[in-house]
């Protein structure tokens, strides 16, 4: 059987995109032959391939108690990776459609916030605008489970569902003293790879760049949104990382060289991984100040971007601390219609630097409050470039 396995980057609380993408699992272009797989593979239980899967591929030796566990989920629960899993046929196909940057959802960007979900973004014309969400509204229960102590993911899995299926959402508004039930018909979402606006301050302009996830193309969307910023001499640009989850390698490594112009930008190690080691190269889009915005759900391949530029003294990081996950995910597919996403790999920044379980520090920190609409953290992005 052939199947496609690559390098993906994803987090335990997905944030932004997923809920746009229904689950942001992307996995890359390059294809392998799975060991195990043939004449025997139909013989063979699905807790036998996951073995001879992560025998093969797993970043690390396994311990005999993963080794000899008989079932599925003892296999799992003794590998003791929450980035590792089993991914069912439904599961796998989600991810293969999210991968088109395409799903059926309700047309919001969500970040993590206390007692719910934090409306950031609603696209014109999608179910979640038309039936009366707003931008900063606290999402509070979703058909009528609230939200108070289930994890963020779990949250947003609830949104999640079949075009035409309806969905009721509960939200706090600032100002109403009453929450509102809205309820919502998911339909197909097609995404544009990059949000992006002018800001006008003070007589000047800045290019506002808000990538929600490294999808195939991201690169030379972001460049050419830069170069045409450049050519229209703004004061400076903000890429705005927050919720980004990750995605592609390839696809963070060619947005990190539309601004960063030379130096290593990330390598990765695993224990059937040869030392990949990436570097910036010459195109960079140079002359603009630069601010990368950050925060807690900035993750894995967002923190590759936006801790290299840091380290390359080419953008100045605001926010708060990012996610602090550093290891390097695949995507085996199993002869049942499933897969397995296991861990193959760890990543370090320029210098060795890891950011699993640190994450990247700003430089600048600024937060935003739930209870208010404006975005704090962006006018602090918008006052270094204006010191600049």
């Amino acid at each position: 059987m052939m199947g496609r396995r690559t390098l993906i980057w994803l987090v335990a609380a997905v944030a932004l995109m997923v809920a746009f993408f229904g689950g942001f699992e992307l996995h890359s272009r390059s294809v392998s032959r799975m060991a195990g797989a043939g004449p025997d593979a139909q013989a063979a239980t699905i807790r036998d391939e996951v073995v001879t899967a992560l025998r093969n591929s797993y970043y690390r030796p396994l311990a005999p108690a993963v080794l000899h566990a008989p079932t599925l989920h003892g296999v799992l629960r003794a590998l003791d990776d929450p980035y590792t899993e089993y991914l069912d046929p439904q599961a796998y196909q989600r991810l293969l459609a999210n991968e088109q940057s395409g799903f059926s959802g309700v047309g919001l960007a969500l970040s993590h916030a206390p007692g719910g979900l934090l409306v950031t973004i609603t696209l014109p014309g999608m179910p979640a605008a038309a039936g009366g969400v707003r931008s900063g509204d606290l999402i509070v229960a979703i058909d009528g489970r609230p939200l108070r102590r289930v994890s963020y993911q779990d949250a947003v899995d609830r949104l999640h569902g079949a075009t035409g299926s309806r969905v009721v959402v509960t939200v706090r508004r600032p100002g109403t003293s009453r929450p509102l039930r809205l309820t919502l018909e998911r339909r197909p979402v097609h995404l544009p790879i990059v949000f992006h606006r002018v800001i006008r301050l003070g007589g000047d302009r800045y290019e506002y760049l808000r990538l929600p996830g490294f999808v195939q193309g991201a690169g030379d969307s972001v460049r050419a949104i830069a170069q045409r910023a450049r050519r229209a001499h703004v004061s400076g640009l903000v890429l705005d990382l927050r919720g980004n989850v990750g995605g592609l390698l390839d696809e963070a490594v060619q947005v990190t060289r539309v601004f960063q112009g030379s130096g290593v930008v990330v390598s990765t190690r695993g224990l059937h991984e040869p030392v990949r080691i990436y570097s910036a190269g010459d195109g960079a889009v140079a002359g603009v100040p630069m601010v990368v915005l950050v925060d807690g759900s900035t993750a894995s391949a967002a923190e590759v971007v936006a801790g290299s530029l840091q380290r390359a003294g080419r953008a100045i990081v605001v926010g708060s601390r990012s996610y602090g996950k550093g290891t390097v995910q695949a995507v085996e597919p199993l002869s049942r219609g499933g897969a397995l996403k296991l861990t193959v790999a760890v990543f370090r920044l320029a210098g060795g630097e890891r950011v699993n379980r640190r994450g990247v520090l700003p430089d600048v920190a600024a937060v935003n409050r739930p209870a208010t609409r404006v975005d704090e953290a962006l006018r602090a992005a918008l006052r270094v470039l204006t010191r600049r």
